[in-house]
């Protein structure tokens, strides 16, 4: 009984291995010759792998912020991206031009962005008085539309900044002159084109022959020419008429002696700025002084203040007639270099 068992036991044994290699067998069999391979197909109806490899170059390209004044326009462009091109310009002496890739541009695009960002107001308080001198060059130079395009770019930081009214002041006294040069240059060469006709006509004119004109006609051909000579005088130039109005313009400063430098603050080697408001009375005076901000606060006001009372201009004419006008401008304490 104990062997018939032990053999049963045996025989059991190796029917379990037999149909374990058979499923194994069919298994791999199977796999190798009808699993159908799997591909997700989406709406549009091309394989996925497909429109992922499509849409990886849109998605993995890199984004470089281009130069110029196409960069300045370019709406991809990051905060950092703008400020970090408004330094590059600054120190490329970009800073009213190129249109568009400018200093001045790239800081207003941020303030466009961030209209308190700290960095961006206080690149463009830096930079003005820098800004306004390269104003002031191309206003010397003639090149008048240029001048006026960068002082509206400055005063869409600060509009009521009186460096720009002074600027904008001279670019006008500036077209007058450049109108008056161009006027009596015009004259000139009129007068000359005139005097060179009638110069050439006595030339042009037939010669009468000796035997036919007799001699007293000759003779009288002396006053004849002086009376032409006489004629054909040049005129003397005439001064542009004043308009009947009188001349209206802005205050223009006669005298504008820097302030004190506070002994605290330049024992501690501090700087800062102050924005004084004012009026210029009828008489050239400075009347109603008073502080609009600073920074620091109260270190430099008083002696802000205390300038400001001692300038003279010439006042605001209308029509000929001196009025008061109202001025803002900034005052910047800066230690002088040792």
């Amino acid at each position: 009984m104990a062997g018939n068992g032990k053999g049963a036991g045996i025989w059991l044994a190796v029917l379990g291995v037999t149909a374990l290699v058979a499923a194994s067998a069919y298994y791999f069999f199977m796999r190798g010759t009808s699993a159908p391979q799997s591909v997700t197909t989406p709406v549009g109806g091309a394989p996925a792998a497909s429109v992922a490899a499509a849409t990886t170059p849109a998605t993995t390209a890199a984004s470089t912020p281009a130069a110029g004044g196409e960069a300045a326009q370019r709406t991809d462009l990051t905060i950092a991206d703008l400020l970090r091109n408004a330094g590059t310009a600054v120190g490329e002496r970009r800073l009213i031009e190129p249109a568009g890739n400018s200093a001045v541009d790239f800081y207003l695009l941020v303030l466009g962005r961030e209209p308190n960002n700290a960095a961006a107001q206080e690149g463009l308080r830096e930079m003005f008085p820098l800004a306004a001198g390269e104003i002031e060059q191309k206003i010397n130079a003639g090149q008048l539309d240029e001048s006026r395009r960068a002082i509206d770019l400055l005063g869409k930081f600060d509009a009521n900044n009186y460096t720009l009214t002074i600027l904008r002041n001279k670019v006008d006294l500036k077209k007058k002159q450049m109108d008056r040069e161009q006027e009596k240059r015009d004259q000139e060469k009129a007068l000359a084109t005139n005097a060179a006709k009638n110069n050439a006509a006595p030339a042009a004119a037939p010669s009468p022959a000796p035997a036919v004109v007799p001699a007293p006609a000759v003779a009288k051909t002396s006053p004849t020419t002086a009376e032409a000579a006489k004629a054909t005088a040049a005129p003397k130039p005439t001064e542009p008429a004043v308009p009947a109005g009188g001349e209206s313009r802005a205050a223009i400063p006669v005298s504008q002696s820097p302030p004190h430098y506070p002994p605290n603050a330049m024992r501690s080697q501090q700087e800062g700025w102050v924005e004084v408001s004012f009026v210029v009375a009828a008489d050239g005076s400075v009347k109603d002084g008073k502080v609009e901000n600073a920074n620091p606060a109260r270190i430099f006001n008083a002696a802000a203040l205390a300038a400001i009372s001692e300038w003279k201009f010439q006042p605001k004419l209308e029509s000929g007639k001196p009025v008061e006008q109202s001025v803002r401008t900034r005052i910047v304490f800066k230690m002088p270099k040792q």
